[in-house]
């Protein structure tokens, strides 16, 4: 059993992750926003921004297959997650998955 404030200190660091992840997204250090990422998932795997800010971070990588996991995952989280089925869209465009991935897109304009 967790305590609330294992819980909530969990959180606060997962923020902090978040909060330094994003800034090494902006100096184009995306290797490093990947693994500050990766480590606020780990400590909170049910926040659908970490998943759609790393998947951002793959995408600067061109790895798409990669942005395509991270973006089904925040959207089991968050089904309305327009950065996340936007994402997904390119992601499966640029795999040659054209049916899919129009799909994806058009989930954005009904959001």
């Amino acid at each position: 059993m967790v305590s609330g404030s294992a819980l909530t200190a969990a959180a606060k660091q997962a923020e902090q992750l978040r909060k330094d992840g994003n800034f090494y997204f902006k100096k184009n250090r995306f290797g490093a926003a990947i693994d500050a990422y990766t480590e606020a998932i780990t400590l909170c795997p049910n926040v659908p921004v970490y998943w759609t800010n790393r998947a951002l971070c793959h995408r600067k990588r061109n790895d798409w297959l990669k942005v395509e996991e991270d973006c089904r995952r925040a959207i089991q989280l968050d089904y309305t997650s327009v950065k996340a089925h936007y994402m997904m869209g390119v992601a499966l465009l640029k795999k040659q998955e054209l049916d899919e991935g129009v799909k994806e897109l058009q989930k954005v304009q009904m959001t």
